[in-house]
């Protein structure tokens, strides 16, 4: 069949281009392939893991990994953050227990701040405050227990502030006062023979026209033990026990108010027995104990007779 002089003319054209592609591609450079070869990998490299798997069917092992951290770093955020609700709470529930155990009279619906107007409230506070310390292991619900160092109790501290010297006579309208604020400590060595007896080597007066505050120093002692059923070590608490009487405002009205400060710190000699399906948290926990207690957790936790946790 004979083409027309037109079509036969357009099919000599494309032809002509067919041979010049192919020409062109025999003669592609190098540096050519290698440009491409690099545009390709660029563009698979900035694709998200669904496109990479379409293109090449490859499982997105990297945002597994990734959902797989983040997992990992919740459970550990949401895991320190119930330890850390406990040891808050912990603390929070100990200072309302001093409240009760030393304020004479406190209630926890009390309404405005506690506070005492006669000096023989005065006396009577600061005489119960110290009689309840020493009948405490009698009264405290709590594991509480006294300081010792080297044997010998830490000592409880009655101190007042006041000024140096003062004159006051409101009826005559007149004062002589000397600003300058001195110290006065009373403290007690405890010893269980002197224990009962405590309290009458406590006399002393107080100046109420140049007082400024009596505070009442002690310490006690407790383990946290509610974070064992969360398969956490109990730790050991110091709590530095302040209670104050503020007279500075000289009104008549004597503020009484609790504060404390806590250390917390690992308990020095530890055990906890419970179900031996938990041997083996026992064998993690070991890792962190000293040599020879390493030694019996792991040889214990083998035999299945005992467990860290339960």
């Amino acid at each position: 069949m004979v083409l027309p002089p037109i079509d036969h003319l357009k099919f000599s054209i494309m032809h002509l281009l067919l041979e010049v592609s192919r020409w062109s591609a025999a003669k592609q450079s190098p540096e050519s392939k290698m440009v491409e070869d690099f545009r390709r990998r660029l563009k698979y490299f900035f694709m998200n893991p669904c496109e990479k798997y379409r293109a090449r069917g490859r499982k997105p092992w990297k945002l597994m990994l990734q959902i797989l951290k983040i997992a990992i770093i919740t459970i550990q955020l949401v895991s320190f953050g119930l330890s850390n609700e406990m040891m808050v709470t912990f603390k929070d529930e100990n200072l309302v227990t001093f409240k009760h155990l030393f304020l004479k009279g406190y209630t926890d619906q009390r309404l405005g701040q506690y506070a005492l107007y006669t000096k023989r409230d005065v006396y009577d506070h600061i005489h119960y405050i110290i009689n309840r310390y020493i009948t405490l292991q009698n009264l405290t619900v709590g594991n509480h227990a006294y300081e010792r160092a080297g044997g010998v109790y830490t000592p409880l501290s009655v101190c007042q502030e006041f000024y140096r010297n003062g004159s006051i006579s409101p009826g005559n309208e007149t004062f002589d006062i000397d600003p300058h604020i001195e110290k006065g400590t009373k403290r007690t060595l405890m010893q269980h023979s002197s224990i009962p007896h405590l309290a009458g080597h406590l006399n002393f007066s107080l100046d109420f026209k140049r007082l400024l505050s009596v505070n009442i120093y002690l310490t006690l002692k407790a383990i946290n033990l509610q974070t064992v059923r969360h398969h956490e070590l109990p730790d050991c608490y110091d709590f530095q026990i302040m209670i104050v009487f503020d007279n500075r405002a000289h009104s008549g009205r004597i503020k009484v108010d609790v504060d404390n400060d806590v250390s917390i710190y690992e308990c020095r000699d530890w055990n906890v027995a419970g179900t031996c399906k938990y041997h083996v948290f026992a064998l993690i926990r070991a890792s962190s104990a000293p040599d020879t207690q390493t030694k019996t957790l792991i040889t214990e936790a083998r035999r299945g007779h005992s467990c860290i946790m339960y």
